[in-house]
């Protein structure tokens, strides 16, 4: 596998992830669980890890509490990625998620992040810096801790962009749009966060594609518009896709969107096609929701699973 080049993921407010299953979870009342699952997690750590499971190299940094970091350097020890998170006193986040086994749903408890200071933002910038150089990709994704504004992401955003890097955001809300309008090279919002930056709803699958294609027409280079269990739009220059699996026995719809966007840039660091890369997209978070650890199967496997993938031109559906 030839790899073109190598990718940093940044994570400013990472989490360890506590799941746990109810057979049947009650709002208000004594529940019990039936199992859980703890590991570190945080969208850009995710990326990372899926990466490195796949064999593509990819250097992680952000903020980690020192209190509890043992999680992340064992995964991070694990799946071959570069450690250059800035590390902060007390610990990092948990994030809890109560999957209901009756109704498939995903309740989300996330806690308050740590609070990095002026100093701590000056050690990150620092350590991106020496990072950047030209056509290196950078995924920068989920929320931003307690005490970073809006301005210092888009202060990230245009130090990438200067430096020549390739940009992948992976973020909703006011961060999204300081993306998009600091010149992101990709983004993969689901069809929620993208109706939330246009301000409008959109209710349909005619109105979702239209509006993705009118983002990547206008504002975006590449976009990846994630639809759940339809599948997802893979809109680049030149092709625009629709990508689904099959159906799938899912466990956990945890990490399934990071497993896309890892996916996609697993093709592009491998020199894959277009519809090989939207197919790789989705075999990575096909494997995903199958499997609580986030592990991907063999490349043997993964393989096998590509032909499965029904890739379609947007220009051959009915819309």
């Amino acid at each position: 596998m030839e790899l073109h080049s190598d990718i940093v993921t940044i994570t400013l407010n990472p989490a360890i992830d506590q799941t746990v299953f109810i057979d049947r979870f009650v709002q208000g009342s004594v529940n019990r669980t039936t199992r859980h699952h703890l590991q570190a997690g945080g969208k850009g750590v995710n990326v990372s890890a899926l990466l490195g499971n796949y064999g593509v190299p990819s250097n992680a940094t952000g903020f980690l509490g020192r209190g509890n970091q043992a999680v992340f350097t064992s995964l991070f020890k694990k799946c071959g990625v570069r450690d250059s998170f800035v590390r902060l006193p007390g610990d990092t986040r948990t994030g809890i998620k109560i999957i209901d086994e009756s109704t498939r749903e995903t309740t989300d408890i996330n806690f308050p992040g740590l609070e990095p200071t002026l100093a701590d933002l000056k050690r990150f910038e620092g350590k991106l810096r020496n990072m950047i150089s030209e056509g290196r990709w950078f995924v920068v994704a989920g929320s931003l801790p307690k005490g970073i504004d809006i301005d210092f992401f888009a202060e990230i955003i245009a130090l990438l962009k200067h430096g020549g890097a390739n940009v992948a955001v992976d973020t909703s809300g006011p961060a999204l749009r300081a993306a998009i309008d600091g010149g992101a090279d990709l983004i993969k919002p689901n069809e929620h966060e993208l109706a939330e930056y246009l301000g409008k709803p959109l209710p349909d699958f005619a109105t979702r594609v239209a509006a993705a294609v009118e983002i990547q027409k206008t504002k975006v280079k590449n976009v990846i518009l994630s639809l759940g269990g339809e599948g997802a739009l893979f809109i680049t220059p030149g092709k625009a896709l629709m990508a689904s699996a099959p159906p799938v026995k899912v466990v956990s719809t945890v990490g399934a969107g990071d497993s896309l966007l890892a996916g996609f840039l697993a093709g592009l660091a491998t020199g894959r096609t277009p519809v090989e890369c939207a197919r790789l997209a989705s075999v990575f978070a096909w494997s995903t929701l199958e499997n609580l650890t986030r592990e991907l199967p063999s490349h043997a496997e993964i393989e096998r699973r590509m032909p499965k993938i029904k890739v379609q031109p947007l220009s051959k559906l009915n819309l």
